[in-house]
């Protein structure tokens, strides 16, 4: 067989001339995602029939990502090059817009908050359609391990985005895959830092150093008057310390510099720390209910003996679960509570979302923070409309989407030091001591 096969080897040139193949080859060409007859015939300047018969053994009309075409030479055409230039890589085609889109979806779909996002994902993708766009959607349940998502991988190559999959230990797999076939991977729950080599991966829900980074940046240059008091917990809390570091680093930038409290000092050492003549900003160093309770209470009684003091309470994402329930102490203490997210559900827009939810999928929605339905309807229009509308440009053109979302506003941004995206929005829901709640972005 080993003989066989190196006869053939040596054969191959001289079956080709024999055939008056090898008199007009140009070269060789690998197809790339995207590329038609039309488009490969263009670019070497033949036609698709000289192209075509070239390759007979090539049967499909759609050509598939990998094939290797021999590209007839021009017919009565000499071009001469200088030694000295390299010749031209094939294009790539640039496609403004993608009217059929390739969506791929891989979740542990064992787990009810990510079947209600799939299930807002599949609102989001009707929703779109009305637009005239067609969708092809593939979901696959990839359970936890890297064995599991390793098996779908062959099944993801004609995708143009991917969503999923949540385990830490599937995703760097995942975005291998993805880099090498071209994919956008949105991945809805990541928070760590470690993809920022991936140049079309996203990261919806922004880490902890992202999301305080922007909302310290954005405190101060919305409030820069203001006496920063950042209060101390003594307790280790890894979030906490990220957004007071954070809020320090902002401040010195402008040359300015915090107050410090202990959570359990004396009304004369929380006297010391407020300014009786400018607005004071708390930062409580513990994103924790506990401690939050404690701080709430001695504000309740600084006020009480100290009216004439003007105080605001800066506040975490996980305080929204408890709003309701501390909803008149945010309002006495014009709290300020960032988020990425926030979801209404005294809003009209909201209620009908929750009854279509209902209806198509005879369930309600989890009341959850976030609401994993509203999640994966805003994420799946984003990045859906954005696509089919901006095609290969969408990374550059994205900052221009209209957005109406339910609960998730997006900005995804690169950093000075990585290639992948993070969603870099950051709000703040602000309870006001006239008892009305206002966002500011």
């Amino acid at each position: 067989m080993k003989r066989i096969l190196i006869l053939l080897y040596c054969l191959w040139p001289a079956l080709l001339f024999g055939q008056g193949i090898l008199s007009t080859l140009d070269n060789m060409h690998s197809v790339v995602k995207g590329e038609t007859w039309e488009s490969v015939s263009a670019h070497y300047g033949v036609s698709v029939m000289d192209l075509r018969a070239a390759n007979p053994d090539v049967k499909s009309q759609k050509l598939k990502k990998g094939t290797l075409l021999i590209v007839p030479k021009r017919p009565q055409q000499t071009t001469l090059v200088p030694a000295n230039e390299v010749p031209e890589k094939p294009l790539r085609i640039i496609r403004t817009v993608i009217p059929d889109l390739k969506v791929g979806v891989m979740l542990p779909l064992s787990d009810k908050k990510m079947v209600e996002f799939y299930r807002g994902l599949l609102m989001a993708a009707d929703s779109v359609r009305k637009s005239g766009v067609n969708l092809d959607i593939h979901a696959w349940d990839c359970g936890t391990t890297s064995a599991q998502v390793e098996a779908l991988l062959p099944q993801i190559s004609e995708l143009d985005v991917l969503f999923g999959p949540a385990s830490a230990t599937q995703i760097p797999v995942v975005a291998e895959a993805c880099k090498e076939r071209g994919i956008r991977l949105v991945l809805p729950f990541f928070t760590g830092q470690a993809l920022q080599e991936y140049p079309l991966v996203y990261n919806a829900e922004p880490s902890s150093v992202v999301l305080f980074g922007a909302a310290a940046q954005k405190l101060v240059s919305y409030y820069t008057d203001r006496n920063y008091v950042i209060v101390g917990s003594g307790k280790s809390d890894v979030k906490g310390k990220i957004m007071a570091d954070a809020l320090r680093q902002n401040l010195a930038q402008r040359s300015m510099t915090p107050r410090v409290l202990a959570l359990e000092g004396d009304d004369f050492a929380y006297e010391a720390a407020f300014n009786q003549f400018r607005d004071n900003m708390i930062l409580l160093d513990d994103c924790s209910l506990p401690s939050l309770e404690v701080l709430l209470s001695h504000l309740k009684e600084f006020r009480s003996k100290h009216p004439q003091y003007r105080l605001s309470l800066i506040g975490y994402p996980e305080w929204q679960g408890e709003s309701e329930r501390l909803m008149e102490e945010l309002f006495a203490s014009d709290a300020y509570i960032l988020t990425p997210y926030y979801y209404n559900t005294l809003d009209d827009k909201v209620k009908r979302f929750e009854r279509t939810y209902a209806k198509n999928f005879r369930a309600y929605i989890m009341k959850e923070n976030p609401r994993y339905a509203a999640l994966g309807f805003d994420l799946g229009c984003y990045f859906l409309t954005g696509l089919s509308t901006q095609g290969d440009t969408f990374e550059q053109m994205q900052s221009g989407l209209r957005q109406e979302p339910y609960q998730n506003w997006f900005r995804f941004e690169r950093s000075a030091s990585s290639l992948s995206f993070s969603n870099n929005f950051v709000q703040f829901i602000h309870y006001t001591p006239e008892s009305k709640i206002e966002l500011i972005r």
